[in-house]
């Protein structure tokens, strides 16, 4: 039999396996099986899962050692082929089409229940990462563009309480430029308190989230790079529509507004 590295480093850690016998079943036949081959470790379905001790048996293999009736039937027959990976040296545009009729021909009394490539058997492991991931996009730009329209508002008002004083700093020689820095500086600051919020609970976010994700560490330093650059272009474009309305208040008009 064949057998994995995993099966290898459990039952036979410090031997060559080539040659090793085992069993199956009953204690009686433990030595019924030789290892012939070793194979590299790998998962079959559930990409979440720990790697187990595996071996692969040929199809045409037929133990005659078996003495319990029960045991005998189940080589009889249970030795069926119950799934089949088929390889092509070049692609394929009408690959479906040819298993059927190949496997017809071999017996017409084959009946094909699923036929998928490997990649989409693949991916199909992965729906529910995919899920949550689109999940969490939809809620990060969500949460984007409350953050933006709240930080507007918030801007917006800040202006509309300070029009007297920023009449009064134009009447006395501030340019619409100084205006338009001293209202960003505002924005500025609520990011980076934002930011400084923000950022460790993220960090804590992706480690107690680390069990859901595969193939993707818990910390991208990518994102939580983009993240705040991102924010913090919403937030710049968020503030200077307010600050540009002050930086053309009329000074006049605006000392009169109390």
């Amino acid at each position: 039999m064949l057998v994995n590295e995993t099966f290898v480093k459990r039952f036979f850690p410090k031997v060559d396996p080539i040659g090793q016998h085992f069993g199956i079943d009953f204690p009686q036949y433990s030595g019924a099986w030789e290892i012939v081959g070793v194979f590299r470790d790998f998962k079959m379905n559930n990409p979440r899962s720990e790697i187990r001790p595996v071996y692969l048996r040929p199809l045409t293999q037929f133990f005659t050692g078996y003495k319990e009736p029960d045991m005998i039937s189940g080589e009889t027959e249970s030795m069926f082929i119950n799934s089949m990976v088929l390889s092509f040296k070049t692609p394929q545009s009408n690959a479906d089409m040819l298993i059927r009729r190949t496997l017809a021909d071999v017996d017409p009394n084959l009946t094909v229940e699923d036929l998928r490539t490997v990649d989409a058997q693949v991916a199909g492991n992965f729906d529910q990462e995919r899920l949550v991931a689109q999940l969490s996009s939809l809620f990060g730009v969500l949460s984007l563009i409350l953050a933006s329209v709240g930080l507007y508002g918030v801007m917006s008002y800040f202006v509309a309480r300070r029009t007297s004083e920023i009449g009064i700093r134009m009447a006395l020689g501030a340019t619409r430029g100084s205006v338009v820095s001293m209202i960003m500086r505002g924005v500025l600051w609520q990011v980076l308190i934002g930011l400084c919020l923000g950022i460790p609970a993220a960090l804590y976010a992706g480690y107690l989230m680390k069990s859901l994700l595969y193939g993707v560490g818990s910390y991208d330093w990518t994102a939580l790079a983009g993240a705040p650059l991102m924010l913090a272009l919403c937030a710049a474009a968020a503030g200077f529509i307010p600050a540009r309305r002050a930086a053309s208040i009329d000074p006049m008009k605006a000392l009169r507004t109390e």
